[in-house]
């Protein structure tokens, strides 16, 4: 039995991470990203993430 996550156990866990405001990486090869969501980021976290560098803000068709 491995106590490490499957893909979808891993996503599972990003939504629900981003869903209560926390951060999540995202990697992609050499890229990476740091995602928030906008809906559920609190003034503090997104100050936080702000001094990082550059932030970008991305919109979903959904939206």
């Amino acid at each position: 039995m491995s106590l490490g996550l499957d893909p979808a156990e891993l996503l599972a866990r990003a939504r629900s991470d981003l869903r209560m405001g926390a951060a999540v990486v995202l990697l992609s090869g050499e890229e990476a990203a740091l995602v928030l969501a906008a809906e559920t980021a609190t003034a503090a976290r997104l100050a936080d993430l702000r001094a990082l560098g550059g932030v970008d803000l991305a919109l979903t068709a959904r939206r």
